[in-house]
């Protein structure tokens, strides 16, 4: 005969594995539904560029400004060297150089530039070197600084952003900083309204919350934070990549939209 100690472990051992084919089943259930909400996050995710944020408030692009900084370390390198730098670059982005880079030096800061001006786009790409005294010893440190402007074909400065920091990171260029904006211009002054409705729909594009703003007419100016852009800067503890600003230029009665990230760079 069996015993109740034999039986009561028999039937221990089949409530066990009858939990454990729960627990597995709820465990399944749980990751399953884990997976299904992290798809449906990234589907939902608004995939957008700020090229598509000026174009979701119907606004005309006018211009698309890209710069690019890094550092290229310390050491002494000749004027030829940097020239090769400049050209390299250059031949990065698909820019003809023609002629020799122009060479500035002041004394303290030495510079290696390459200019080129047209109808479609503006393009500067520099080497700076700064000489500084230590202990006695000249120490130099080098700079890398590209800016381009386009005019035309504005969806193309995506790819020349990829292009140039592939061409940074065959260099071995070092702490890359790139600042992106556009502008557009509208005729007349526009109301405060119709201020808001422009920047209110550029940060709901690009998925940004407000950090802080001024709205009012005479400066009008927005920061916001969103988690899809690359860069961010930090400002009073708060991150920062989307910057708005809407000014009114009274000597050619028209207002100038601006849309940067991380910020804005340079007056406005």
């Amino acid at each position: 005969m069996v015993s109740k100690q034999s039986i009561y472990k028999q039937l221990g051992e089949v409530l066990f594995k009858r939990k454990q084919k729960v627990w597995l089943y709820v465990l399944g259930i749980l990751w399953m539904a884990v997976a299904v909400q992290v798809g449906v996050n990234h589907l939902l995710l608004p995939k957008t560029s700020l090229l598509q944020a000026f174009v979701s408030t119907n606004t005309n692009v006018s211009a698309f400004e890209l710069e690019m900084c890094a550092s290229y370390g310390k050491g002494y390198l000749s004027d030829k060297e940097k020239e090769n730098l400049v050209r390299y670059l250059a031949d990065s982005i698909g820019l003809k150089v023609e002629g020799t880079p122009v060479i500035s030096d002041n004394g303290q800061e030495t510079e290696v530039t390459v200019e080129k001006n047209g109808k479609n786009a503006d393009t500067s790409i520099k080497v700076a070197t700064l000489s500084q005294q230590e202990e006695g010893v000249a120490n130099f440190h080098h700079y890398i600084l590209v800016r381009l402007k386009l005019y035309e074909n504005t969806e193309s400065l995506m790819d020349y952003r990829n292009l140039l920091e592939k061409a940074m990171k065959e260099l071995k260029a070092e702490n890359i900083q790139t600042t992106m904006q556009l502008s557009s211009t509208y005729k007349g002054h526009l109301n405060l309204d119709s201020m808001n409705k422009i920047a209110n729909g550029m940060i709901e594009s690009l998925g940004g919350k407000i950090a802080y703003a001024n709205r009012e007419e005479e400066l009008f100016t927005v920061y916001a934070y969103s988690g899809l852009l690359k860069e961010y800067v930090t400002s009073m503890g708060t991150k920062i990549n989307i910057h708005i600003a809407i000014q009114y230029d009274k000597a050619t009665d028209t207002t100038i939209v601006y849309l940067g990230t991380p910020v804005i760079n340079g007056g406005y």
